[in-house]
């Protein structure tokens, strides 16, 4: 069940958008997956969510001191190199596939994929290093 004022609260309130990406980032998988499927289902309930959604990445990140690469805590969690459970990479991938299918134009779209796209490139360096 879905309460329709529940929703709007958090649609208007960024913090708790911010707030629930900050968990994603939790050593608890628990929280990661909770998380994770609140996330989904906030970017699910409204396509204009999906901004919101990244509005809410770049501010945290930014305020990490990691805004030349946002998404960080959702590409740790695909990067993991301690076996992390298939469910909680099949929610991360889940969450980025619906946020990035419902943006409202095409910019915004290149925008995350060359962020994502970069991430890739780093990574793929770091572990030619080791």
């Amino acid at each position: 069940m879905l309460f329709v004022d529940g929703m709007h609260g958090v649609i208007s309130h960024n913090e708790t958008v911010q707030w629930l990406y900050t968990l994603t980032g939790s050593l608890s998988r628990l929280v990661v997956k909770t998380a994770l499927k609140l996330l989904i289902v906030f970017v699910e309930y409204s396509e204009s969510n999906s901004s919101l959604l990244i509005q809410a990445i770049n501010k945290v990140d930014r305020q990490r001191g990691t805004i030349s690469k946002p998404w960080s805590f959702l590409m740790d969690i695909l990067h993991d190199k301690t076996g992390a459970d298939a469910e909680l990479l099949m929610l991360t991938m889940t969450l980025i596939n619906k946020a990035l299918a419902v943006l409202p134009d095409q910019d915004s779209f290149y925008d995350v994929t060359d962020c994502l796209e970069q991430w890739m490139c780093i990574l793929c360096i770091e572990k030619e290093r080791v």
